[in-house]
């Protein structure tokens, strides 16, 4: 067994050009373009449906108010079926990335996204619109299934968190861009206020097309496939640069990197090609593996039961039924905090580590969703606690950004055994899409004013979840911060839910 030192974390180095070649930045560029377009695309249905053009295609007049709006049942189907065929790209994202690997997984849903999204463009009724979004999420899902793990096991060790957090910074970005592009075109009359954000999502899935190939595969998912040869290529690809006289990355230190992983690799316990399908999936869930298992449902479940799909889909069209300020200048905002709250989580997630940010992260939602549950039972009349709920909604937004959102994703990817990954995070983002769908389909009812009409209120059901997130992240979730992928295994192997917190921060203090 290769002994833990030789695997162990390499010390924290300052950053400088030399730590990167050009093909590790290119990689990581184009990876992080296709999670821009996550959060572009996202945010373009959320702002789009709030434009008046949008409601008046696809829309009710309203005999009262003489305006459009969209049904409550509709507008709950068009935020809330999209999380099921976001689920199925999920698994056949998940699929062909465990089978072709990561970069065929890439090719193919940024295809699929060029035609669903010509469905959406050329809407013209309910029905349309409907299908195309529901489609398009897909898309998203094996976005989901394939960028978060291709991003973890290329990055080196010590910078792991760190890149792992730029995948939610560039999603906000993509989703700030295009809510800037949505203020501006909202102005329009005709369906061009709509039809431009949307079409606008053609342009990256054809960028990524056409460079993929240039993107080493994975070196461990090689390993994995059994191609040694094409993983120690795919690894002196991302690790070589011109500066061999400064870098940590010298062909020597590619040599041993490559021979630890091979190692850890042949270590594994078990391999796909020795047990059934159903018996190597069940195995997420035994003695060895139900504890990490557990961790990644519990990180994934949080992530979305505080309401995110509630700020992130609804947030515009709460803000504009206050009645205060301009919703999309709001909806700006938010998504400008939101990028300031994951700045700050780079800079912490390497250097405190993962669980202290988790737990911050809970505790700035609890505080703030509690403020606007408390702010929600004012008088509706009151500018003052209107003004103090769109304040909470953006506090909680940040603390949302600032753990919970990036970190849910790198902790997830960083826990599971190399040969469950896929398995585990098909089951972990299944919970997560599960509540998706519940908060997405249930808030248009809380919120209309001809059902539960709850307003703020809504703060006193999230911000209790939200504590149990706080409770989780303080008693539940280990700290992963220097330890590398291939020894979570030995690290949870022989031990029980309450040890396996304490051995895992001994062992990443012992590499450090």
């Amino acid at each position: 067994m290769a002994s833990e030192t030789s695997r162990g974390a390499s010390p924290r180095q300052k950053l400088g050009l030399c730590d990167f070649n050009l093909t590790l930045v290119c990689s990581f560029a184009l990876l992080f373009l296709c999670s821009f377009n996550y959060g572009f695309s996202d945010q373009a249905f959320a702002s789009t449906q709030a434009t008046n053009s949008f409601a008046k295609q696809f829309g009710d007049l309203k005999p009262k108010s003489k305006k459009y709006a969209l049904p409550a049942l509709y507008l709950s189907l068009l935020n809330s079926l999209k999380a099921g065929t976001q689920l199925f790209g999920v698994f056949v994202g998940s699929w062909i990335s465990k089978r072709y690997g990561r970069r065929w997984c890439i090719f193919l849903m940024n295809i699929y996204a060029l035609g669903t999204t010509a469905v959406m463009v050329s809407g013209t009724n309910r029905a349309q619109m409907l299908t195309g979004r529901s489609l398009y999420s897909t898309y998203l899902g094996m976005q989901l299934s394939v960028i978060p793990i291709f991003l973890a096991e290329i990055s080196p060790t010590y910078l792991r968190g760190s890149i792992g957090t730029l995948y939610w910074l560039s999603i906000k970005c993509g989703g700030l861009l295009i809510t800037g592009i949505v203020r501006v075109t909202s102005k329009n009359k005709d369906n061009s206020a709509w039809q431009i954000p949307i079409g606008l999502i053609f342009v990256i899935p054809t960028i990524v097309i056409s460079l993929i190939w240039f993107v080493p595969e994975s070196p461990r998912w090689l390993l994995l496939d059994d191609n040694p040869d094409a993983a120690l290529s795919s690894l002196t690809r991302l690790r070589r640069t011109r500066f061999d006289k400064k870098t940590a990355y010298t062909p020597q230190v590619i040599s041993e990197e490559f021979s630890d992983l091979s190692d850890a690799v042949r270590e594994l316990p078990t391999k796909p090609s020795d047990v059934s399908r159903i018996r190597h999936f069940l195995s997420i869930f035994s003695p060895a593996n139900r504890q990490r298992t557990a961790i990644v449902i519990g990180l994934l479940f949080f992530q979305q039961s505080t309401g995110q799909s509630f700020a992130s889909q609804y947030g515009t069209l709460f803000v504009k039924a206050l009645h205060t300020v301009n919703p999309f200048s709001v909806t700006l905002g938010i998504n400008a905090i939101d990028i300031g709250g994951i700045l700050f989580c780079m800079l912490l997630a390497d250097r405190v580590g993962r669980r202290p940010v988790l737990i911050i992260s809970a505790l700035l939602q609890t505080a703030a969703l509690l403020t606007m549950g408390g702010l929600g039972t004012a008088d509706a009349s009151v500018t003052a606690a209107k003004a103090g709920i769109v304040a909470m909604l953006l506090l909680y937004s940040f603390g949302w950004s600032f753990g919970y959102a990036p970190l849910a994703y790198v902790v997830a990817a960083e826990l599971p055994s190399p040969h469950l990954r896929e398995y585990t995070l098909r089951v972990g983002y299944t919970v997560k899409l599960v509540m998706e769908f519940v908060i997405s389909l249930t808030y248009p009812y809380l919120e209309d004013a001809d059902k539960a009409n709850l307003g703020g209120r809504l703060g006193f059901i999230y911000g209790s979840i939200a504590f149990l997130a706080f409770l989780f992240s303080l008693l539940f979730v280990p700290e992963t911060r220097n330890i590398e992928l291939e020894d979570m295994d030995e690290m949870f192997g022989k031990d029980n839910l309450g040890s396996g917190n304490e051995k895992l921060k001994s062992v990443g203090e012992e590499k450090m």
